[in-house]
């Protein structure tokens, strides 16, 4: 009976020391976990802001300024150097500039991904891959009076003289003029070195970069030492062909390509050639000492 009893006993007194040990150990975690949980719930101060992109903007893009933002960012020492921060470099720094490398929205922005006016690489960066640039000579008349700005659709004409080739020793009588639309709907990138599409303010320019493909890179140089070239302005809004509309998808009617006219078809008083229209019955390109020019045969 006895030992029974002092059994009980020390099962009591293990059972009072475990709880004893259980709530102490538990009272002095408490503290603890509310500490975590209040450092955790601190927020994090960002008095810092760099510059990200407010856009997707694949390589090319010509950077204005809504697709630039500035964002909070937390502070580390070497942030100056990575990134672009805010209050130490101006956000008109990077106007007009060219994605060199593609970013996606929310990335950060930095110079390498960026290509400035004036920095090899500039111009590639403008272009459309498989396209070329190429530039012609303008004035008030032939650039549309300095309303043709860079991102404008053209047409480019070419305005030359005509020799028959029975006439080219006599008086001249023979020599003919024409204009011929020699590229149709090509994207001006550059009037004289801007790039900026969003100055609208009109500037006579002296020359005009084109994106042109690789054959008409060839076409407009040889069309240089040709004659005379125009810059042709296209309207942005475009007509749509109802006809061929189908299925929610507009599709819009085919604008002139290519064509020429004549001088005859220009003034009722010059005559030769056929009777109804004046036009030779043939033209033939003749390069001579490494000069193109144009001669029409009978």
């Amino acid at each position: 009976m006895a030992r029974k009893f002092i059994l009980i006993l020390f099962a009591l007194i293990i059972t009072g020391s475990t709880v004893w040990f259980v709530r102490n150990w538990a009272g002095n975690q408490k503290p603890h976990t509310v500490e975590t949980a209040a450092v955790e719930k601190a927020p994090v101060i960002q008095n810092i802001k760099i510059l990200v992109a407010a856009a997707d903007l694949p390589a090319g893009t010509l950077v204005q300024e809504q697709h630039l933002k500035w964002q909070a960012w937390p502070e580390d020492d070497d942030l100056d150097e990575i990134y672009i921060v805010e209050n130490k470099r101006p956000l008109e720094d990077f106007i007009g500039t060219v994605v060199r490398q593609g970013v996606v929205t929310g990335e950060p922005v930095t110079d390498a991904r960026l290509v400035k006016p004036g920095q090899a690489g500039f111009l590639a960066a403008v272009l459309n891959p498989g396209k070329r640039a190429v530039s012609i000579p303008v004035d008030m008349t032939t650039g549309i009076a300095g309303f043709v700005f860079p991102g404008d659709r053209v047409d480019v004409i070419l305005t030359h003289s005509l020799v028959k080739e029975s006439e080219v020793e006599g008086d001249g009588t023979g020599s003919r003029r024409a204009s011929e639309t020699i590229l149709t709907d090509v994207r001006v990138v550059a009037m004289d070195q801007s790039t900026n599409d969003q100055v609208k303010e009109a500037s006579v320019s002296r020359v005009a970069t084109l994106e042109v493909t690789p054959k008409g890179a060839e076409i407009v140089a040889v069309a240089t030492q040709l004659g005379r070239l125009t810059l042709s302005l296209r309207a942005l809004a475009r007509i749509e062909d109802e006809a061929k509309s189908k299925n929610g998808e507009v599709a819009f009617k085919d604008e002139r390509g290519r064509g020429h006219t004549w001088d005859s078809e220009a003034s009722r008083l010059i005559t030769g050639g056929t009777p109804r229209t004046g036009i030779p019955t043939t033209v033939i390109n003749v390069v001579r000492a490494g000069e193109a020019k144009q001669k029409l045969f009978d």
